[in-house]
Parts: structure tokens; sequence; C-alpha cells
């Protein structure tokens, strides 16, 4: 089994929402996972990712600095990626990195990563655990965290998924951006959606979607799904009536032509990925001509858009 490349970022802060976001920076960079060590804020909020909190944390964790540690493919640049950062941070931090088993790290995964609730109908459910339906009418979309490029357990891929949920009535053609995993794909699929296209930048992502979707249960009908590198919706040209993506602002906003073309009138357009302070600058990029913002959803810091192309 190949070693991964582990980078660790220290800092004093215990603010959740930053934490995520710093979480969501190096997955973006290119990170396979990500864990977080030593905020006790962040663990009480995190029960389902972390397993049992004991009431009282020890001093120990309360005095040491946050750390996020990321695991990736291959080496990456320490001087790179942390320029990165501070680009985007503001506060300072330190970063090493260095070769770790493989083996040690998706341990860690097993020990942390249970079933997820994204709503009543929908579970996250790791492909190791066996879980048995609570209502008749679930739906269960089955994740390897080995592979992880979104597991479910962000604000993000909730906001996603809870959206999808409002929006699909059955029979769509859904375009997942920056699919990752490819969670937000098979809760498409499981809500109806007949066409389903996961596209990412990243190979790594794209391959980890498809090896996802070989995890998956849909019975009779499954959906007809493709997973393939692109950057955004560039060259694409067939109508979807349903957009999703769950990328950064900066991201988003230069997609925001491509959709407009591709969706029909009324067609919905789901956003996430965008943090409280910015959502200013992604609703500015909207033109209101063409769109109609008709829910603005905030969960943990974090900001999902439901929006309707106008006729």
């Amino acid at each position: 089994m190949q070693d991964l490349f582990q980078v660790t970022v220290s800092f004093e802060s215990k603010e959740v929402d930053l934490i995520d976001y710093i979480s969501y920076l190096l997955i973006e960079y290119g990170a396979s996972g990500t864990q977080v060590k030593y905020a006790a804020g962040y663990l009480e909020n995190h029960p389902n990712l972390f397993g049992e909190i004991p009431e009282s944390l020890p001093q120990a964790v309360l005095d040491h600095p946050t750390q996020v540690l990321a695991y990736f493919e291959d080496s990456v640049s320490l001087e790179d990626l942390g320029q990165h950062l501070q680009d985007q941070l503001p506060i300072p931090f330190e970063i090493e990195g260095g070769m770790i088993h493989q083996e040690n790290w998706q341990d860690n995964w097993l020990k942390y990563y249970h079933v997820q609730e994204i709503s009543r109908f929908i579970k996250i459910v790791p492909v190791w655990e066996s879980y048995q339906p609570q209502f008749a009418d679930e739906k269960l979309v089955y994740l390897d965290p080995g592979v992880a490029f979104g597991t479910g357990d962000h604000p993000t891929t909730q906001l996603g998924g809870q959206a999808l949920e409002l929006v699909l009535r059955g029979g769509e053609t859904v375009y997942d951006v920056g699919t990752g995993s490819g969670v937000l794909s098979f809760i498409a699929g499981h809500l109806g959606a007949t066409k389903v296209k996961g596209m990412d930048l990243d190979p790594q992502a794209v391959d980890a979607a498809k090896k996802n979707l070989t995890h998956q249960q849909f019975g009779e009908t499954s959906p007809d799904f493709e997973f393939f590198v692109n950057d955004r919706l560039q060259g694409i040209e067939e109508e979807a009536q349903v957009i999703v993506a769950n990328i950064l602002p900066h991201i988003l906003v230069g997609m925001f032509e491509d959709a407009y073309r591709l969706l029909p009138p009324s067609g919905y357009l789901i956003l996430g990925g965008i943090m409280e302070d910015k959502l200013e600058g992604v609703l500015d990029h909207l033109a209101q001509e063409r769109w109609e913002i008709l829910q603005v959803n905030f969960l943990k810091g974090w900001v999902g858009l439901i929006i309707q192309k106008k006729e």
C-alpha cells in the first residue's frame, strides 16, 4: 500500500467556521482527506465525525494549538501550499509535512467516520458499516472515505443535498460541478434524476466518484451516471434542469454564464461552498434580470443558495 504525504497546519483559533474553511482549502488544493486535532469547540460540535466526546476535555487539549491534518497522494511543496493558505486566511499559522503509511490514515477513518444524516430521508453510509434504515423510504448513499473528496459530513454537502431534495421531482438531468466523491450526484439519483453528469477538474476526484458509483444500490431503475474531468461547465452543450455546484466562491462566479446557457426557463441552480462573509460577493455576480433567488440557507457559518432561471 502506497504512502501518503501528510501536511499539518497549526494555529491558535478554535473557531469552528475557520477550521472548516481551512479543511475546505486543503481539499480544494488536492488533499484526499483531512482530520482535526486539539480543537475543543470543533469536537463538541462534530460528534458524528469524532465519536463520543467527553463532557470535560483535558486541559492539554484546550491549551494545544488547533491542528488540521491533510493527506495527499503525492508530496506537495510546503512553500507553495503555505503561500496559498496565507493568501486566504486572516490568522498566522505553522505548516509542516512528511510521508506516512497510508494504512495509518485509513485506520483513523475507520474509527471516526460513521453514518451521516443529510435529512430525514437521506443518509451517507460508510461502505464497511452495516446500517439498517429506520424508515422504509430512506435513501442510502454509500461512500468509501479511503478515497474521500467529500464525505457528507461537511455543512456544504448537507445544504446541497437538502436543496436537491426540495427541487427534484423525477426525470431530470442534473449536472454536479466539482463532484468530488460524487455524493451529490448519488443523492440526485436517489431523488429521481434519470441522467446525472458529475464533473471535476481533479482526475483523482473523478476516479473516486467512479469507484463510489460501484457501491450504490438503486434497484431496478438506476440513473444514467457519467463522471469526467472538466473545468466547471465549459464545453458542455446538453441542457440540464438542475445544476448543483459545491465549490469555492471565486470559482462559482465564473460559471454563471454557462449555467444560464444550459438551464431552461425555471431551471434550478444550487450553489454551495460559500462562507457567510463571502455571500454578498456571490450575490453581486448574479444578474437580477436573469435569476431569482428562492432560498438562502445557513448552516454552521456556511451558505447554500437555491436559484431559479427567470422565464
